[in-house]
């Protein structure tokens, strides 16, 4: 698995302690920004995303494949990058792969795009959840996940599909279209993104792989409507400027 270089550059217990105070920042006072759909007009994910494996049946297989994967990655670069990725935001965890530094300051209109375009990634993830109410993996074994010391809230939260994974999903494809020579390297980090997820053991593989369906139909409707294409506008233009810039400085 490709990890970047925020989290290799850091030990364990650094992004361990990092990850908490992220969480805890969040909480204190970061909102996304209004959805561009509304309840009414956002698609219903309960409509086409499938009931989650069980454990006795017979697809269960590969989430019990992917959930003793996971364990296995616990240790090193590989856990620094899943508990990294659990505690930091969203322009965070994918500035290195958008290629140029994603900050309030510096780039407010591809940030709003991109956390308005989550706000539906969010709620439309809530709905299936609630509908399907999975319970987790580490809850589900009685194990512990990465970090313990959050397990007992993380457990009272259902799994399927995984928000975590949806949001990244959302920011990566929203990204893409204000940068589209970033493309390839925005998914192949939404897709690390998504699989340290099962490495933290917060979710079943099957829950990540739900979590792209679901972006993909919401993003649809998403991308259509007219306020993303006039914050499009803005948020390409804006890239255009940070690009020229960085090029000036490098004369």
């Amino acid at each position: 698995m490709h990890t970047f270089k925020t989290a290799k550059t850091m030990s364990l217990r650094a992004v361990s302690m990092l990850a908490m105070s992220l969480l805890f920042v969040a909480t204190a006072w970061a909102q996304f920004p209004d959805p561009y759909l509304t309840d009414d007009t956002r698609p219903d994910g309960t409509k086409w995303i499938p009931e989650p494996p069980t454990m006795t049946g017979g697809e269960f297989g590969n989430d019990f494949y992917y959930y003793q994967w996971g364990k296995t990655q616990r240790e090193g670069d590989k856990a620094a990058a899943a508990i990294f990725d659990e505690g930091a935001e969203l322009y965070q965890a994918f500035s290195e792969a958008f290629g140029v530094p994603l900050t309030y300051d510096g780039t407010p209109e591809i940030l709003l795009l991109a956390e308005a375009a989550t706000s539906d990634a969010h709620a439309a993830n809530k709905r299936v959840k609630n509908f399907y109410q999975r319970m987790r993996p580490f809850v589900a074994f009685n194990e512990e996940s990465i970090l313990p010391a959050k397990d007992e809230a993380t457990g009272r939260e259902y799994s399927y599909p995984s928000g975590h994974s949806s949001r990244g999903w959302m920011f990566a494809l929203v990204l893409s279209t204000v940068a589209p020579e970033r493309t390839e390297i925005l998914m192949a980090r939404a897709r690390d993104y998504a699989l340290n997820r099962v490495v933290c053991g917060h979710h079943w593989k099957s829950d990540i792989d739900a979590s792209l369906m679901l972006t993909a139909g919401v993003f649809a409707n998403v991308v259509v409507t007219e306020a993303y294409q006039k914050q499009l506008a803005k948020a390409r233009a804006e890239y255009a400027r940070v690009l020229a810039a960085r090029n000036a400085e490098k004369k």
